[in-house]
């Protein structure tokens, strides 16, 4: 939704932040089986029995609806950009909105990171990288999750909302850019 309004070639949702927990877990890389019991007992500890039953059937649900779905977006496909291994200092160059588009699926992730439609002020723009995102701790469990692809941008940052004042990095999917060649 634009500041008059109006909106820009995306659907309606509810605007979520992607330091939100529910994010990170999606976009990172699972573990192997065996925390998951840990896990199990975690929840049971800090959450109570019942709210870590409803995480689990959720858990379960979600495995069984999403297994098999490759992206639903019309004109979604695997990049062959996907992998730039970008640097810390090359510049790069955001892709046009319509061009992240069409790597989204259904829920608006690409491999499970969000887009947030803040982010699309960004698009067509020239930033540096500021680093590559190769871990996440989740600071509500500190577990630690493993990311692929991932770069954040200096000044490509979040200006918050509902009055959040992190100033939190968006984190940048190497499919969602393309390298620069300043040659002079």
């Amino acid at each position: 939704m634009t500041t008059d309004g109006k909106t820009s070639g995306m659907a309606e949702t509810k605007v979520t932040c992607q330091g939100e927990y529910s994010s990170l877990v999606h976009c990172s890389l699972r573990p192997s089986c065996p925390t998951r019991p840990y896990k199990l007992f975690w929840q049971m500890k800090y959450c109570g029995l019942c709210e870590a039953f409803r995480i689990t059937v959720l858990r379960i649900r979600r495995a069984v609806t999403t297994a098999g779905n490759g992206p639903s977006r019309q004109g979604s496909r695997t990049h062959k950009s996907e992998v730039l291994d970008l640097q810390p200092g090359e510049v790069v160059r955001v892709k046009t909105e319509p061009e992240i588009l069409t790597t989204l699926d259904k829920c608006d992730q690409y491999k499970g990171l969000m887009w947030m439609p803040m982010m699309r002020v960004c698009c067509g723009k020239e930033f540096r990288v500021y680093k590559r995102v190769e871990k996440i701790v989740l600071e509500s469990t500190g577990e630690i999750r493993r990311l692929k692809n991932t770069v954040l941008l200096e000044d490509a940052i979040c200006d918050g909302i509902y009055g959040c004042n992190r100033s939190c990095f968006f984190f940048w999917k190497e499919a969602w850019l393309e390298r620069v060649n300043h040659s002079n």
